[in-house]
């Protein structure tokens, strides 16, 4: 704590307000762990067919994404503490509707709403952090708030997991208990929104800040070409998402299996924000980066041979792992990489072009699953296989198995390689990194 007390001593309110920071960043990181984990459960038990499902994940994507861009500059202009609140606001309100939804359609469009809320929050917390850190130290206590947000959450999700299992509830199936979690994420969302009202405003020069065309950021070359490189891994990274919820929904996990297995990738996400801490700026953010893409690319290929949920303990730690490798290190590079006074201009804008592709990523891959497994998926699958036999993929691929599993397994292996392939870029980025700073010794001291 004291080295924290020591980054955050520039300015007397930001330390007054530590605190509430922490815990404004654990209530945040349980109300998305919460929903995360267990509305896409929810809706596969309310009936959502696989495209349905890649309109769910699309909608996420696009939705927490497409307005990044223009309320990380409105927190620019107004403040963050504002933005921040009504986001909360409105992820608290959808979060709760969720929970008792029937309709898969209506459950699209609630998470448009939900969405939007998130995309309030994303930049502006972003933005925040880059406020009351410098770039000496911006790594270090971004990876401390988020580990201690991730570790916060999922402590408590781990124990009311095992409570939410061992209480009887006049309905017995498993998606009411996975109602009551939902309900849980809208208390953390309700939580975070009331102790924004009692936090100070960071960003300080509002009033100064205009408004900012994007071909500034275009004339940035550095950014450009970092985020070309990693938006190319995650739009492969992307078309995973419409079909895990199936993977697991598929084994029937309890809510203390869901619990456990949030737990599991939690506690990796801290090693990876540990390790983050540690050794980010001595090998460089961008080396990290491609560190936590190689882990992640162990995500598709361990789930695809996960036939019991005991076994996704793998994937999740490996997925954990990658998600604490990459996202603080990505943060803190975009923050690095912006002019200081728009901040929330560049991380907004990051992650709108990112929520693009990463739609239209989830929307091919739940087209394509849904073609393949809506009729005759025997003999579409082997045919599938039938013509990668000659190409790059045939040796992969596992005959083993019929019908549906037979497909979904197959895809999985074809994902992870196209992940392998998309990592190339940020390899080069990195290497050079590694390049410039042994010519530079003193650029990461």
């Amino acid at each position: 704590m004291s080295n924290l007390d020591e980054d955050l001593s520039e300015d007397k309110s930001i330390m007054k307000d530590k605190l509430k920071t922490y815990t404004i960043a654990a209530a945040n990181a349980g109300g998305q762990q919460f929903y995360w984990n267990y509305a896409t459960l929810i809706a596969v038990g309310v009936g959502a067919t696989p495209i349905q499902m890649s309109f769910i994940t699309a909608i996420q994507n696009l939705g927490s994404a497409l307005f990044q861009g223009f309320f990380g500059r409105l927190s620019d202009r107004i403040g963050r503490k504002l933005i921040l609140l009504l986001g909360f606001i409105i992820a608290t309100v959808s979060t709760l509707t969720l929970a008792f939804l029937t309709s898969p359609v209506i459950f699209m469009v609630i998470i448009g709403l939900y969405s939007i809320g998130i995309s309030m929050v994303i930049p502006s917390w972003n933005a925040l952090m880059g406020d009351i850190t410098t770039e000496k130290t911006r790594s270090k206590v971004i990876s401390q708030l988020s580990m201690v947000g991730t570790l916060a959450s999922s402590g408590l999700l781990l124990i009311l997991g095992f409570v939410t299992d061992a209480i009887q509830f006049k309905n017995t199936e498993l998606e009411t208990k996975y109602r009551v979690m939902v309900l849980v994420a809208a208390l953390f969302f309700a939580l975070a929104a009331l102790l924004i009202l009692t936090l100070s405003e960071t960003n300080r020069m509002k009033i100064k800040r205009k408004s900012v065309p994007l071909r500034r950021l275009v004339q940035n070359r550095s950014f450009v070409i970092f985020s070309g490189a990693t938006w190319t891994y995650f739009l492969a990274m992307s078309l995973l998402w419409p079909l895990s919820p199936f993977v697991l929904s598929r084994l029937e996990p309890s809510t203390a299996a869901v619990a456990i297995l949030s737990a599991v990738f939690s506690a990796s996400m801290a090693l990876g924000y540990i390790l983050t801490i540690k050794i980010a700026e001595r090998i460089g953010r961008r080396t990290m980066i491609f560190i936590g893409f190689m882990s992640l690319c162990l995500v598709p290929i361990t789930l695809a041979y996960s036939t019991h949920w005991a076994l996704i303990i793998i994937t999740n730690f490996f997925g954990g792992l990658g998600n604490g490798l990459v996202n603080p290190a990505l943060n803190t590079e975009i923050l690095n990489l912006a002019e200081p006074e728009i901040k929330g201009t560049y991380s907004g804008t990051y992650n709108l072009f990112l929520g693009i592709l990463t739609f239209g990523g989830s929307f091919i891959s739940g087209l394509i699953f849904e073609h393949f497994t809506k009729t005759s998926v025997s003999l579409v699958s082997k045919s599938l296989i039938s013509d990668f036999s000659t190409g790059v993929f045939a040796k992969f691929l596992d005959l083993s198995l019929e019908s549906f599993d037979l497909f979904l397994r197959n895809f999985l292996i074809i994902i992870t390689c196209l992940r392998i392939i998309a990592m190339i870029p940020v390899f080069i980025l990195a290497l050079k990194e590694r390049k410039s700073s042994r010519l530079n010794p003193l650029r990461n001291s």
